[in-house]
């Protein structure tokens, strides 16, 4: 009898060790753990929806078994997974899956590392567990994508419920039987939508949270003896056919197991939309060459993909979180101000006046060559016309922090440093690249959660 997609997916997820993943895996998922750990402290400490995490965190009485990470209280894993999940995504900081088009690292190291603390595990367990957490997770979000996210459900929260139930199955080292009901009740539990896109709203954040700690509880029910549908994912009403018009099954399990798609993760140089990333490097491209004020500028003109388009097309941007999605602010910011870090995400910051008048100067087009090469690569070219006519033009296909234009350990670990800079201590700073790293595998993940513990 043919397996189901969700049975090879446990399978692999039941067979996994931290001796048999590729070395270059580990590390990978190594700098994955580093790289969601600075976003985790920078959210808790920078970001509204961190906060509004933690006061609801302090309100419950629960038993204190995992760090709701930048505080000194500790919660039920589920609890710590929620809060940390929020506060890693409110900034725009984390990694991401431009076939997936989904932000793994967000959902499953929350899910992994209050799972892991709860339990008492080591970094061996917890590297294992990220590893077939975004394996599983990434790989069903290449097979319906871009068709998921463009019906307006957001893969972050919808996608990622895969992701962080193989890693607690993993930390759990449940059975094959017990993962495939899991994945059956993950499927169920998926949610995410992009409405948000359109008033900027903060619910985007509640998105990988959720899934943080719903993974912990498809787990966990299961263990008990919850069940769920076989045949999640491909079945007549499973997961792909409820939530996308076109998606690719056989490709889901293809190479599991000897391919690895955590490989193919960006990682961002700036806090901001992926999609934005791209503008910035454009612009940034001309103004090396072209040093334009922003009184020289007449027009500012993209051409890209529809996902771009769609998601990130946000002339009158209106909060915060508006304008880390917008292209429009990416531009005007990098123009005006030759910069768009954390400082530049304020409230006060997307006020500017100067800014907002070359925001209305661009405007953005689908081009059919480059919708024809997505998601591989996700193009965009820039266009910036001055007032005397002249044209500057530059096309970013593989951003800083591509698997093509890859950010090195002391590019990652300088971004650590930036981004936790003011919220604690170098010395913090220098035992949390050690412990995430350079640590043993035996380390219990414990050290690491004290650390992130303040």
């Amino acid at each position: 009898m043919t397996k189901s997609v969700s049975e090879r997916l446990a399978d692999f997820v039941q067979r996994a060790t931290y001796e048999n993943l590729p070395k270059e895996v580990v590390h990978q998922a190594k700098r994955c753990l580093l790289d969601t750990c600075g976003a985790v402290i920078a959210g808790s400490y920078h970001s509204t929806s961190g906060k509004i995490a933690q006061n609801y965190a302090r309100s419950l009485e629960e038993p204190p078994k995992a760090t709701i990470i930048g505080t000194d209280i500790m919660r039920s894993p589920q609890t710590a997974a929620f809060a940390n999940g929020i506060a890693a995504h409110a900034l725009e900081l984390d990694d991401g899956s431009r076939h997936a088009t989904y932000h793994p690292g967000s959902s499953i190291i929350p899910s992994s590392l209050a799972l892991c603390e709860a339990e008492g595990k080591t970094a061996r367990d917890l590297i294992t567990a990220i590893a077939v957490g975004y394996e599983v997770s990434v790989r069903i979000g290449k097979s319906m994508n871009p068709h998921h996210y463009l019906k307006g459900f957001h893969p972050t929260g919808t996608v990622a419920h895969f992701g962080t139930t193989a890693a607690c199955c993993q930390i759990l080292n449940l059975s094959v039987e017990e993962t495939v009901n899991a994945l059956g009740l993950a499927g169920s539990l998926a949610s995410g939508i992009n409405q948000y896109e359109i008033d900027g709203s903060l619910v985007k954040h509640l998105h990988p949270g959720n899934a943080a700690r719903n993974g912990i509880l498809t787990a966990l029910l299961t263990k008990e003896g919850l069940t769920g549908p076989k045949g999640v994912i491909e079945g007549r009403l499973g997961f792909c056919h409820c939530f996308s018009d076109r998606y690719d099954i056989s490709s889901i399990t293809k190479g599991l197991g000897s391919e690895y798609d955590i490989l193919s993760i960006y990682f961002k140089p700036y806090p901001s939309c992926r999609y934005v990333h791209y503008a910035n490097e454009a612009t940034l491209n001309i103004l090396n060459e072209h040093p334009l004020t922003p009184e020289d500028i007449d027009q500012i003109h993209i051409l890209t993909h529809q996902n771009a388009k769609q998601g990130s097309d946000i002339p009158d941007y209106q909060t915060v979180l508006h304008a880390r999605l917008s292209i429009q602010y990416g531009i005007a910011s990098i123009l005006v101000r030759g910069k768009a870090g954390l400082q530049e995400y304020t409230d006060e910051a997307i006020k500017d006046p100067k800014v907002h008048e070359i925001a209305k100067k661009v405007t953005i087009e689908i081009d059919p060559e480059i919708q024809k090469l997505y998601p591989n690569p996700r193009s965009m070219i820039v266009q910036i016309k001055d007032k005397k006519g002249n044209i500057y033009s530059s096309r970013v296909d593989y951003p800083k922090g591509d698997p093509e234009n890859p950010m090195t350990d002391e590019e990652l670990t300088d971004k650590f440093i930036d981004v936790t800079e003011g919220v604690i201590s170098k010395k913090r700073q220098a035992e949390i690249i050690e412990n995430t790293l350079h640590g043993s595998p035996d380390a219990p993940v414990r050290s690491l959660m004290k650390l992130l513990r303040f």
